[in-house]
């Protein structure tokens, strides 16, 4: 049962710390991929904003899913590592 508490807890840690990342660094992202370059200044504002948005929420849920598995694999090495230092129950001399 503690192995699947880690498990879940590492799983949701990084699943809210790849969306929380993505939410923050996301709309700078977004605002610079859909800026004029040297050009005219000329966008058709509805459907950038629409695909602004879009791509905002698409950033999110790979964020969440990369994050995800991110925090599953070090709640798996944190796990491993434990059981690794660990002794074993059997191994102890009974005291003299």
């Amino acid at each position: 049962m503690v192995l699947a508490r880690v498990l879940l807890n590492g799983f949701v840690a990084g699943a809210l710390a790849g969306i929380l990342s993505i939410t923050v660094l996301g709309p700078r992202f977004i605002e610079w991929d859909n800026t004029a370059g040297q050009g005219d200044g000329f966008c058709v504002c509805g459907p950038t904003a629409r695909r602004g948005a879009e791509t905002l929420v698409t950033y999110q849920v790979r964020g969440l899913g990369a994050g995800a598995f991110v925090g599953l694999g070090a709640a798996l090495a944190l796990v491993w590592r434990r059981r690794r230092k660990a002794p074993a129950a059997g191994s102890a001399a009974p005291p003299a």
